[in-house]
């Protein structure tokens, strides 16, 4: 298992590790703070990801909008 931080441009900062999956896997992970794409996978090495750090900033418009 590989273990590490990534930070976000918004400040976030999250712990990341990865495990072999039991077979290949397509997705992403986006920041749960304001919506920005950190990674994208097409795998068997699945990436997790915990917020460890909130941004030190309130972001007040999402990258990402909510669908209505």
């Amino acid at each position: 298992m590989t273990e590490k931080q990534r930070q976000c441009r918004c400040g976030a900062i999250y712990h990341r590790t990865e495990a072999m999956a039991p077979s290949r896997e397509i997705d992403s992970f986006e920041c749960t703070a304001c919506g920005v794409t950190l990674e994208k996978w097409d795998t068997a090495w699945v990436p997790t990801y915990r917020l460890i750090a909130e941004p030190a900033i309130e972001i007040t418009e999402p990258a990402i909008k909510p669908e209505k």
